[in-house]
């Protein structure tokens, strides 16, 4: 699932960077402009939780995850102050047999963020950036083998978060950025400037 998601992005980003390669203009960030990230968390906090919550002797629990991914629209308001919306999306799964029993645990985690960063960087291609969000997160426990299914209703959330995004092309590039997302600290994958 996660090379089909990936070659999804990645042609959305061409496409974009296609139909903007005319452009003279070749700025990461300025009043203006807008952005497009797609992440892939570095690690994941929960799925090591999980993996090292059931480890006794004599058990099979194999953990797997999806995510934790981020996509992010970001719009320059300002000369230095630009503001958007964070989708975060984080699934992990461990799987239990041993004893005589079996079952499957599952944590998903959602959120939905507004953000604001301030851009301090001087150059055309490098945009370092920090910043802050508040808004929505959303996490869902499910275990197949007892009633422990639980569903946190929805909360407030925040984020800060210190990142830099890097062009290789007038409208193509890389981003990575330190800040929690559905557990992980770090996120990096390409990003679109249109």
């Amino acid at each position: 699932m996660k090379p089909f998601i990936y070659l999804f992005f990645l042609s959305v980003l061409l496409f974009c960077n296609q139909a903007n390669s005319q452009s003279k203009n070749f700025t990461v960030y300025e009043k203006g402009t807008s952005s497009l990230v797609i992440g892939q968390g570095i690690g994941n906090i929960w799925k090591t939780f999980m993996k090292q919550a059931i480890n006794y002797p004599g058990i099979s629990y194999k953990v797997s995850s999806l995510g934790p991914l981020t996509l992010i629209y970001e719009y320059g308001f300002g000369k230095r102050i630009s503001g958007g919306l964070a989708l975060g999306y984080s699934r992990i799964t461990g799987k239990y047999s041993g004893f005589g029993d079996e079952f499957t645990d599952r944590l998903t985690i959602f959120s939905a963020l507004a953000r604001a960063n301030y851009h301090f960087g001087h150059s055309s291609r490098f945009d370092p950036y920090i910043g802050i969000g508040v808004g929505y997160v959303r996490s869902k426990y499910d275990n197949s083998g007892s009633n422990s299914n639980r569903s946190v209703p929805g909360e407030f959330g925040y984020s800060g978060q210190l990142g830099a995004k890097y062009l290789f092309t007038p409208h193509f590039g890389v981003y990575a950025e330190a800040g929690y997302v559905g557990g992980s600290f770090v996120q990096a994958g390409l990003a679109v400037i249109f």
